[in-house]
């Protein structure tokens, strides 16, 4: 059986190659990555920017620096997201709840084990981008944070 680790590491190394599409097959589990090409329009984006004047600029590196205090909470597997411990129970986080470092905001299940995701940064949630019971992928943004400052 592969375990959840070598899934990542394989990911991760797939992540890192200039292969655009990857299809693993094992004991009846097939498993197929694919990269968009979104990240070209964004340097292609970046680099148009750059010839923009100066009062613009301005505007744009204040609109930098609020994206910068944002950040996103991003799911380290696939998995069934959970909002609360259990059902019936409150969720973990809501809109508007401040947290802490290292604070549980979900638990994510796969495999019948369940697996607390904690936020990295002290701030408060801005955004839940997914609902409870959905299946999520590896680097899915689950949240969106306002850092504190």
């Amino acid at each position: 059986m592969l375990k959840m680790n070598e899934l990542q590491e394989m990911v991760n190394i797939f992540d890192r190659s200039s292969v655009n599409v990857f299809t693993f097959e094992y004991e009846g589990m097939k498993i197929k990555l694919e990269k968009t090409k979104e990240v070209h329009q964004v340097e292609q984006a970046e680099k148009v920017s750059t010839s923009v004047p100066k009062s613009v600029m301005k505007i744009e590196k204040q609109a930098e620096e609020e994206i910068s205090a944002l950040e996103h909470v991003v799911s380290p597997m696939v998995g069934t997201f959970y909002a609360s411990q259990s059902a019936g129970e409150e969720p973990f986080v809501k809109v508007g709840t401040s947290v802490k470092a290292g604070q549980v905001v979900c638990v994510l299940e796969a495999m019948k084990l369940f697996n607390e995701v904690q936020v990295e940064e002290d701030g408060e949630i801005i955004e839940i981008l997914v609902e409870d019971g959905d299946v999520v992928e590896y680097g899915q943004p689950l949240f969106v944070i306002q850092k504190s400052q």
